[in-house]
C-alpha cells in the first residue's frame, strides 16, 4: 500500500506521496472548528429571519397606515387613487 509508519512522541503515519495522515488530535480540532462554523451559520440564518420578520412586521403596519389615511381621505370626500 506504500503507507509509511514512524514512531517518534507519537506514531505518525505517512501516505504513499510522504504527506502525513492526520492525527486523532487533528481530526477533533477540525471537527471542533466545523461545529463552530455552523453553529455561526445557523445563527446568522437565526438572525435573517428574525431581521425578515421584523421587516414583514413593518411593511404590514405602513400598509394599515396607507389604507388608514386613505380611508379617512375618502371619509372627507377626497379620492386619494386620483392624487
Amino acid at each position: 500500500m506504500g503507507i509509511r509508519f514512524e514512531l517518534a512522541a507519537e506514531l505518525q503515519l505517512y501516505r504513499p506521496d510522504g504527506t502525513p495522515f492526520f492525527s486523532f488530535a487533528e481530526i477533533n480540532q477540525q471537527l471542533d472548528q466545523e461545529r463552530q462554523r455552523a453553529e455561526q451559520a445557523e445563527q446568522q440564518v437565526a438572525q435573517e429571519r428574525q431581521r425578515a420578520e421584523q421587516e414583514r412586521q413593518r411593511a404590514e403596519q405602513a400598509e394599515l397606515r396607507s389604507q388608514r389615511m386613505a380611508e379617512r381621505l375618502r371619509s372627507l370626500g377626497i379620492d386619494p387613487d386620483t392624487l
